[in-house]
């Protein structure tokens, strides 16, 4: 029984983060939701014989509506007078319960109608309840409702100027912090068969608030971390003479002391930090046993990955940062061109350098050109594969006939903020992260199988090369090298391109003197938006 308890006050917990947590608002009259949603349901099943389904949504409805009642005071109140009026509030439905004798007066309720016989079976129910409210409290707090919960905690003032309703949204946060409230009280007396109006007091408001403060204010798991130690530790310490006030108030300060932001939050840093570094170490291991569709190829002193489709004139791609030949699996079949898609070094399945630099790459992809005997080549880069193109183009023309530049890197650089790199460095180390950047670059592409591909193929990249390479495309400058540039070139850029504008590539291109399109409708990565787009471009431009 201990951890469908766990679970039942786990889900008060979570109604009280959103309250609390989320809209900034302090409750410690919380208990009374429970006492309603648990003599609701109680009345209902032994003198009507109603279903505990029916009796819970009742519950919730009459505890929606007093939430709306104790939300008023919170519109002129904050701080230590919002949390006086919910105690008088709470403390008032405390003794009203016990003045009616219809509701067992303080003696409560017996043989309130159970679950299930087995407990088992009733944990289950408990915790399919608990995720469904889990859930709807995640779409809650992810809705533009959330987001407004949290402008109102921040700053009342700053929200109100954005045209918020504080009047709106804080009752809304009180409706569903005591609908889920009311939840947890219909389960609990189903699940303990008897209550009292004690069992709903200030003492069980205020618990509810530790469990939020220990489990972590801002997190909905929180509720539940904290409810297994609030509501766990009367069973451990069951037989000793120690009060439970004092080893709460203990807990309490330590965890303001020591974790001020709780479990949950300190669990999901260490998360985020550590804890994935062993998923991530075999997930690189196990893609890099993949087998793949390309061959090895010694290229100077290191070996390179690559794949070829098709014959006629060569076409070389350059892929883009944290990327690998896998970004130009869909645009490798053109019409009357034979197509080398490499790894460049530090990047998927090729050999790593001692440093990332974008001219040390220009040289590599030459060794490359040479060892598969490419000459007089159409080079196709894209974002970082971009600049690696122009710096080829101008170290090893001899090599190079045309230029087409994807949201390629700007010829005056790519400048990344210095705070910006521990966010980088943490990719190689939190795979949702880099889960996340790589679906910023796909773009308008919504692919998951793509998507998870993609991902995987950066986990190959060389390590030191997630910040090496933000600091390689800070560093370029090919302004002084290019007064004799004659090499036909096309700058095409998304519209919706977040990283590289519009001026950027015009820029650029008037320094090549070359060609810019804009094209609607795309963000950084053409290949994988518009395959078909891609191949008219490259044709067309190869016409010109």
């Amino acid at each position: 029984m201990i951890f469908s308890i766990i679970l039942i006050y786990g889900i008060a917990a979570m109604g009280m983060n959103i309250l609390t947590g989320f809209a900034g608002q302090l409750s410690l009259g919380h208990g009374a939701f429970l006492a309603i949603g648990a003599y609701t349901s109680a009345y209902l099943s032994i003198h009507m014989g109603t279903p505990i389904i029916l009796n819970m949504l009742v519950g919730a409805v009459i505890a929606s509506g007093l939430g709306l009642l104790i939300g008023l005071p919170a519109l002129r109140m904050k701080g230590f007078y919002l949390a006086i009026a919910t105690i008088a509030f709470g403390v008032g439905v405390e003794q009203l319960i016990a003045a009616v004798d219809e509701l067992g007066g303080h003696g409560g309720i017996y043989r309130i109608p159970r679950l299930f016989r087995n407990q088992f079976n009733t944990f289950l129910i408990i915790l399919l309840v608990f995720l469904v409210m889990y859930l709807i409290a995640q779409i809650i707090v992810k809705s533009p409702f959330g987001v407004k919960y949290r402008m109102v905690r921040d700053s009342e003032i700053a929200a109100r100027a954005y045209g918020i309703n504080l009047r709106k949204i804080k009752l809304n946060a009180f409706v569903t912090s005591a609908i889920y409230g009311s939840v947890a009280g219909t389960l609990y007396a189903h699940t303990v068969g008897y209550i009292q109006p004690m069992d709903f007091g200030l003492a069980t408001s205020i618990n509810l608030l530790c469990m939020v403060i220990i489990g972590g204010v801002t997190m909905l798991e929180g509720g539940l971390i904290g409810s297994m130690i609030i509501s766990g530790l009367p069973f451990f310490f069951s037989r000793t003479s120690i009060p439970m006030s004092i080893i709460v108030g203990i807990l309490l300060i330590l965890f303001v002391l020591l974790l001020p932001k709780g479990i949950a939050f300190e669990i999901f840093l260490a998360y985020n930090r550590y804890l994935q570094i062993p998923y991530i170490k075999l997930l690189r291991f196990l893609h890099s046993k993949r087998k793949g569709r390309g061959k090895f190829i010694t290229a100077g002193d290191k070996w390179i990955y690559y794949t070829e489709e098709g014959s006629g004139k060569p076409v070389l791609y350059l892929h883009g940062n944290s990327g690998s030949h896998e970004w130009f699996r869909e645009v490798m079949d053109v019409p009357g061109y034979h197509i080398f898609a490499p790894d460049i070094p530090n990047f998927g399945k090729s050999d790593r350098l001692p440093e990332s630099d974008i001219d040390l790459y220009a040289d590599k992809i030459a060794d490359f050109m040479k060892a598969v005997n490419i000459k007089d080549c159409y080079v196709v880069g894209h974002s970082l594969g971009g600049a690696v193109a122009l710096s080829l183009a101008l170290r090893h023309s001899e090599r190079v006939r045309r230029l087409l530049l994807l949201d390629g890197c700007p010829i005056d650089g790519l400048k990344t903020p210095e705070e910006a790199y521990p966010l980088i460095e943490m990719y190689k180390r939190n795979f949702v992260l880099l889960k996340k950047s790589i679906a910023a670059a796909m773009g308008t592409r919504k692919d998951r199988r793509l998507h998870n591909l993609l991902t995987k193929e950066a986990l190959l990249m060389n390590p030191s090369s997630y910040a090496g390479n933000a600091r390689a495309l800070t560093r370029v400058d090919f302004r002084d090298q290019v007064k004799d540039f004659r090499i036909p070139t096309l700058f095409v850029v998304g519209e919706k391109d977040p990283v590289i504008s519009a001026e950027d590539a015009q820029r650029t291109a008037e320094y090549l003197g070359g060609k810019i399109m804009v094209l609607e409708g795309i963000d950084h990565s053409l290949v994988v938006e518009d395959p078909k787009k891609f191949k008219e471009i490259l044709i067309g431009h190869d016409k010109e």
